[in-house]
């Protein structure tokens, strides 16, 4: 095989290397084609497959793993965007830009993912189609080392690895992927970050939850951790997240500052109907959610879920409710709304003999026909509707009227299929004028698409004075005439003035006493030379709960100043500030005007030394009083308690009076 691709492997741009990979480099390894374009949900799904791979066998171990990216469309052929994606899947293997095909041609690929195995002298040991062949992947390269170490044919020599993540910049955010606007928040899944953020209007910081590093676990805002969230939406003071990587629905509520898990559990599951409860129902890609009404018209009761990995929508309910054909569901149930499960452009007025292909963004929208669910159906390449009276699935823009060509992409505006788009990803209702802004994403551009006319416009392109990458995600602010674009690739949040189109980006500001999301340190809270107001000490039993609650008085006629970040910090330790103990917990959230107000509550650790922990609080009020004068105050407060068995379960109480 390598006599034959010689000169393909040295025409084509190679990425994470230093320099391209040439036939001699390759052999004496046994080598893994990932024939891959980043778009597809399915190739994604399979890099866990080869990271687990990379993991059980090193290139010393004489085993490579080598991406061929051969483009579905036109945007995944430019390398840049490669690169971008490289960075945003976490691909630590070379990479290959194949834009045109000639090496899937010459290897006969037919569909992506495919997997080719070749020998140590460049021979094809085995071809592996689609995703869901890890077992038989690892078990096959195991073989293939051991035979051909024991011939002495395998080599330990290095190659010249040059992993791109290593040489980009750090950003406040990386690769956002969606964005919720909700009262005076805004949400942003900072997808490259593994976390997601609750910023002020003014990009302000107010809530860091999660960490960098990858992970499935719940807890306080410091302790859970995502992977690669994708959607989110925010009903009062809960975020419920699209955590995409870990194929799971989680929660996350301000109040109690805690994430909990409320549907699959961390691993990719196969079922296309659903019932299940909770964490029993297994997912597969979440990539958006909305929450909308049932058709026994409770509002708000159903969390409608765009299920990437099986080409479906979902819905997961939020309360008891009476659902189609008279079938009544309880709350916690996760089941299919729309799509066979097989991967087209059909649609259908029996919900469950439509298709997706794909489907990654979603909005609701009240029209004078009714309420319908608006998809960008991504692979597809063109928005659709779900009607929530009945299901029927609708075609509005893109595509062409042939189901199976996922084919029928663009950049033209026009009328229903005579318009054109390539992979949108996010879609956002305009109440006023009773359309759908569309993040066209693969053409960089945003498009209007008006339901009544099913005209599509493009509102913001690439001749603007700011271009877009890759827009993921859009959310608009009907009061205000705005729209919040995560601009993915750009790792910004941008801002469009809808009526006259004037576009700005929102800064995203981490105050100086707000810590990203990994730790709080007792010096973030401590400032040298003041001392805490220290509470009586109280006694505490292992293992129960301790709220914390603080009371704020602030001066007759006075209000606090939603304009600025009024926040508390905590950090609990086992020994004294002047004792080297780390912080065991630590936990920051946004100050309201209520009093008393519950900041947060903590199951107490069973300890085993000292038997005595340190609070450290702090809190931070920027209010104004009644001559309009604002103003700002600052307090830290220091709560020693024993653990111990006499001990009960305790409410603290702060008093701050500004």
């Amino acid at each position: 095989m390598y006599d034959k691709v010689s000169c393909i492997f040295r025409d084509l741009e190679w990425m994470n290397v230093s320099s391209p990979l040439n036939l001699e480099q390759l052999k004496g390894k046994v080598v893994v084609l990932d024939f891959f374009t980043y778009c597809c949900i399915n190739c994604l799904h399979i890099l866990p497959d080869l990271a687990a791979l990379e993991n059980q066998f090193t290139i010393q171990d004489g085993v490579v793993v080598i991406g061929v990216h051969s483009a579905k469309f036109e945007n995944e052929k430019i390398s840049a965007n490669i690169l971008s994606a490289i960075l945003r899947y976490n691909i630590d293997h070379p990479v290959m830009n194949d834009d045109e095909a000639t090496l899937w041609n010459e290897l006969m690929i037919q569909c992506w993912p495919t997997l080719v195995v070749l020998s140590p002298s460049g021979y094809i040991l085995q071809f592996y189609v689609g995703e869901g062949h890890r077992k038989r992947l690892l078990e096959f390269v195991n073989v293939c080392t051991s035979f051909y170490r024991d011939k002495g044919l395998l080599s330990k020599h290095d190659i010249p690895l040059d992993l791109e993540k290593h040489k980009r910049d750090n950003f406040s955010l990386k690769f956002p992927g969606k964005i919720c606007v909700s009262g005076k928040n805004i949400v942003v899944s900072d997808t490259g970050h593994n976390r997601v953020l609750v910023l002020s209007k003014d990009g302000v910081v107010q809530h860091c939850i999660g960490g960098k590093e990858r992970g499935f676990k719940n807890g306080t805002f410091t302790q859970c951790r995502f992977d690669s969230p994708q959607g989110v939406v925010m009903k009062e003071n809960v975020i419920y997240l699209a955590d995409t990587e870990n194929h799971a629905i989680r929660k996350i509520d301000l109040q109690k500052q805690e994430v909990t898990t409320i549907a699959g559990n961390g691993k990719q599951g196969n079922d296309k109907f659903g019932g299940g409860i909770g964490i029993e129902q297994e997912l597969s890609s979440p990539w958006d959610l909305v929450i909308g009404p049932s058709p026994d018209g409770q509002t708000d009761s159903v969390l409608y879920i765009a299920m990437a990995g099986t080409h479906q929508i979902w819905v997961y309910f939020l309360i008891d409710v009476k659902w189609y054909k008279g079938k009544e569901y309880k709350q916690g149930s996760c089941v299919r709304f729309a799509g066979s499960g097989n991967e087209e452009n059909r649609n259908n007025n029996y919900p469950e003999k439509a298709a997706f292909a794909q489907p990654s963004g979603l909005t609701l929208g009240n029209t004078p026909e009714g309420s319908f669910l608006f998809v960008a159906d991504s692979e597809s390449s063109t928005v659709r509707s779900v009607a929530l009276k009945d299901g029927a699935v609708k075609h509005v823009v893109g595509g062409e009227r042939d189901p199976m060509n996922l084919f029928a992409y663009g950049d033209k505006d026009g009328t229903g299929i005579d318009a054109k788009l390539q992979h949108p990803l996010g879609v956002a209702w305009v109440a006023d004028s009773g359309s759908i802004l569309v993040a066209d994403s693969y053409n960089h551009k945003l498009k209007l698409v008006d339901i009544s006319k099913k005209q599509c416009t493009t509102v913001w392109g690439s001749d603007g004075e700011v271009t877009l990458n890759e827009p993921g995600g859009l959310s608009v602010d009907s009061k205000q005439g705005l729209s919040y674009i995560a601009d993915t690739n750009n790792h910004s949040i941008r801002i469009l003035r809808i009526q006259d189109k004037v576009m700005s980006q929102l800064p995203v500001i981490f105050p100086s006493d707000t810590v990203d999301s990994l730790t709080i340190k007792l010096s973030d809270i401590l400032k040298p030379g003041k001392e805490p107001e220290k509470n009586e000490t109280i006694s505490v039993a292992p293992g129960s709960e301790v709220k914390v609650n603080l009371l704020l008085s602030l001066p007759v006629g006075g209000h606090v100043n939603d304009e600025a970040p009024s926040k508390w910090t905590a950090v609990m330790q086992e020994s004294s500030c002047d004792g080297a103990g780390n912080p065991i917990f630590s936990q920051t959230g946004t100050i309201q005007e209520t009093s008393p107000q519950h900041l947060f509550s903590w199951k107490m650790p069973d300890l085993s030394s000292s038997g005595r922990l340190f609070l450290y609080l702090k809190a931070k009020v920027f209010y104004c009083d009644e001559s309009k004068a604002c103003k700002m105050k600052e307090k830290v407060f220091m709560q020693e308690l024993n653990v111990e068995s006499s001990g009960a379960s305790k409410e603290m109480q702060f008093k701050f009076p500004v």
